[in-house]
């Protein structure tokens, strides 16, 4: 772990002054005069899309790592942190549904890392 600690801190640093700096500078502003707008399709359409967008990123995270179960919880971990955690530490989001929402994030992508892993044919790949 000691020969990691200089990437870690350095790649800290660096996350950390490089978003203060685009959410204060870039984002920031742009997000305080953009008014959402009407849904821009319904609801299961808006669904629809997220998820195949999600499956072609989950799909593309299963073939680098190799294994579908740990590609489904770097998924899923990932949107916690970025979602669930960040929210609730800045106030955007109560500890109830922050826990709940983990919680279902969790059990969606194990879900979805195990059906997937069942009919992941690896011999296929590796012929074609």
């Amino acid at each position: 772990m000691s020969e990691r600690m200089k990437p870690i801190l350095a790649a800290l640093v660096t996350g950390m002054v490089v978003n203060y700096l685009g959410l204060t500078y870039f984002f920031g502003p742009i997000s305080a005069s953009d008014t959402p707008s009407d849904p821009m399709v319904p609801a299961a359409a808006s669904l629809l899309v997220t998820s195949i967008l999600l499956m072609f990123l989950y799909d593309w995270v299963v073939q680098e790592m190799g294994h579908a179960m740990k590609a489904a919880i770097t998924v899923a971990v990932s949107q916690i942190i970025l979602v669930d955690v960040f929210y609730l530490l800045n106030g955007q989001r109560g500890l109830a549904a922050a826990g709940a929402s983990a919680v279902l994030l969790l059990v969606s992508w194990s879900l979805i890392g195990m059906v997937y892993g069942m009919l992941w044919d690896r011999g296929a790949e590796a012929a074609g």
